[in-house]
């Protein structure tokens, strides 16, 4: 449904009468661009895609590992299979230092022993015989030790060993910027998801569970161990491969998706929290829902969903979301927040994933605006724009939304990649005045590139081809500048002057709104890097003026030389 501009103000001006949060904090932009924080020699190599890990492709991870919570060690095997997109000699895999490569073997566990070299995480080896561009291989990895810790998971992360309130062990791993080769060998690219991944977990036979992502396919008991066995049936990033250990509750529910097929909910609780859980976890299923209006279809069907309980935040583990909010709805009394951006992730994040995290504003960024989408539907749009104006304040425009390509590099310090990409989003669905088209965009993405990574520039050309429009100009600003726009004005003798400064001549488009006082209706302008100006009628106040940056993100400042500089 189309929306009229001036419609669309009204929140605005319900919004600022009721002085909610953040809309009379400026949005500004810093002194000059921020201080990218170092990249070390380990994280620069290990983005690197050089051509011992560009000439192919894994297909599949199979994993069987045993775990010691007394030594906070792991061991076992590792199973990469991959196909050869060139002819091939040699070939990387990485492996975190903390852990020993026992045996490197081509094919089999039985197969020929292969001699290798190790730098910080690359392990490089040649091949026994020569691979050919097509051929189907693998390789089999034996290792032991004890892996990294996580400093603050899921932000510093690692593997975490803790113990809940009975002194249980609780296992787990969160490494979205470290990499899985913290804890596993693998092609540690965020390009290179696996087709599917089957991991078995093994564990003392002391009542507690080890729970993976996707289905359980089997559970054995042997000579005093337990080994839980869970295969993905999808494409998966291989930070979102994971793993929990706990004594956990399985809770079930099941859920009808909007296409009439059944979803299986499997949650993982600790067995303390088994009621609250119950009753708490119900609110997955309206979630779900209302993603699936928006965005279109879970894609992880076979796989289920799960909530599993850890002891910090959250992560979006595919189909096994980490959850440690305390059941709390801490969302404005009315939502889970963990819930809430978690499952989100499901669809940005998961199902589609960044090639490189130098566009992860793509998955917490669309996420994030997700979160508004949700209160919106939910609750109204009073509530979706508190949502965001709250998010407002927190932005600091220190870097662009797209970072450095080819470092692994993601600044948890700077939560810009969350909040103005969620403003990113929220300033072009008004800036296309057409709720109908900006939800086909997003919807359109999502299902061209589900279980693919992809990066910023396909978002645009998704945007260009469904609007019609060049919107090159829009992205270039918000994208790949560190500063936002901002508006320059001066009120003088019943005339209104104006200007875009910190931006590029290009940005000439963008439609705002101004109120004010003593005028009733609402000025709608373009304004461009040339001083415009347009006439008021008399009695138009110039103390107090009102832009509608409710609904686009752009700072302005009053000017006493507009007037004397306009030509």
């Amino acid at each position: 449904m189309k929306k009229n501009l001036f419609l669309l103000l009204a929140a605005f001006s319900l919004v600022t009468s009721c002085g909610l949060l953040g809309i009379h904090m400026k949005v500004q932009n810093p002194s000059g661009p921020g201080k990218l924080e170092e990249v070390s020699e380990e994280m620069r190599l290990l983005a690197n895609e050089n051509s011992l890990r560009a000439g192919y492709d894994v297909t599949f991870y199979n994993l069987d590992i045993a775990f010691d919570a007394r030594g906070k060690s792991l061991s076992g095997w590792v199973e990469i299979r991959g196909t050869a997109l060139r002819d091939m000699d040699s070939l990387q895999i990485d492996l975190h230092s903390n852990l020993k490569l026992d045996e490197l073997r081509f094919q089999n566990r039985e197969g020929t022993q292969i001699d290798f070299s190790r730098k910080y995480r690359a392990v490089v080896f040649a091949v026994p015989q020569r691979i050919r561009t097509g051929e189907k291989f693998s390789f089999h990895v034996k290792y032991h030790g004890k892996p990294v810790i996580a400093d603050n998971p899921p932000w510093k992360g690692g593997t975490v060993w803790k113990r809940d309130k009975n002194k249980n062990a609780w296992l787990g791993v969160a490494c979205e910027t470290e990499g899985a080769s913290v804890w596993f060998p693998c092609k540690d690219l965020t390009n290179d998801e696996p087709d599917s991944a089957l991991m078995r977990y093994s564990i003392p036979d002391n009542g507690l569970t080890a729970v993976g992502n996707g289905k359980l396919e089997q559970v054995e008991a042997i000579g005093g161990n337990r080994s839980f066995t869970w295969r993905v049936h999808y494409p998966i990033n291989l930070y979102n491969l994971t793993y929990y250990v706990g004594d956990f509750v399985k809770i079930e529910d099941r859920y009808v998706g909007v296409d009439g097929k059944e979803l299986l909910l499997t949650h993982y609780v600790l067995r303390e929290n088994e009621v609250k859980a119950r009753e708490h976890f119900k609110k997955v299923k309206e979630n779900i829902r209302v993603y699936e209006e928006v965005w279109g279809p879970y894609a992880f069907y076979r796989d289920g969903f799960k909530l599993v309980e850890s002891p910090y935040a959250g992560m979006e583990h595919q189909s096994a979301i980490a959850y440690g909010n305390k059941y709390k709805l801490d969302l404005y009394g009315v939502e889970d927040y963990i819930i809430l951006h978690e499952s989100g992730h499901e669809w940005f994040g998961n199902a589609i994933s960044a090639a490189d995290l130098a566009d992860v504003w793509l998955q917490e960024g669309i996420t994030t605006y997700g979160e508004s989408v949700y209160l919106e539907r939910q609750y109204g749009q009073s509530i979706a724009l508190r949502h965001l104006l709250m998010y407002r304040m927190m932005i600091k425009n220190k870097h662009p939304l797209v970072g450095p390509v080819g470092l692994r590099y993601f600044d948890f310090k700077d939560g810009d990649v969350y909040v103005k990409g969620a403003w990113v989003l929220h300033t072009l669905r008004y800036q296309l005045q057409n709720d109908s088209l900006f939800f086909n965009i997003l919807r359109t993405f999502y299902q061209e590139n589900s279980l693919k990574v992809t990066d910023s520039k396909q978002l645009v050309k998704t945007v260009n081809r469904l609007s019609g429009e060049n919107y090159d100009w829009f992205f270039e600003q918000y994208l790949y500048r560190n500063t936002v726009p901002l508006l320059e004005y001066q009120i003088e003798n019943n005339t209104l002057y104006y200007r875009w400064i910190d931006v590029d001549t290009a940005f000439d488009k963008l439609r705002i709104a101004v109120k004010i006082e003593g005028v009733d209706e609402f000025y709608s302008l373009i304004p461009a890097t040339a001083i415009k100006k347009v006439g008021l009628p008399k009695g138009a106040g110039t103390d107090i003026v009102s832009f509608g940056n409710s609904y686009a993100l752009f700072g302005y400042k009053s000017s006493n030389k507009l007037s004397g500089l306009y030509q």
